[in-house]
């Protein structure tokens, strides 16, 4: 499978949770800030996971820091 940008693979909203994530809040208080249940966070984390083969969050998130997700979400 050819390599591609986390700006592809991922939608508006993974995006959006995946900065939190990011930012060191646990799944509860994401939800809480985009009013969504703590089910649709960790639903939305694994899926990012399963999409990028990434083997863990910290691995999510290095590859966001490394492809510059978060100056475009800024």
């Amino acid at each position: 499978m050819e390599h591609q940008l986390l700006t592809q693979l991922l939608s508006f909203r993974e995006k959006q949770i995946l900065k939190h994530i990011a930012s060191g809040k646990p799944s509860k208080q994401i939800a809480n800030d985009l009013q969504i249940s703590k089910n649709t966070v960790d639903t939305h984390r694994r899926n990012m996971i399963q999409k990028t083969n990434a083997q863990n969050t910290t691995e999510l998130v290095e590859r966001a820091y490394l492809e510059g997700l978060f100056k475009r979400l800024l």
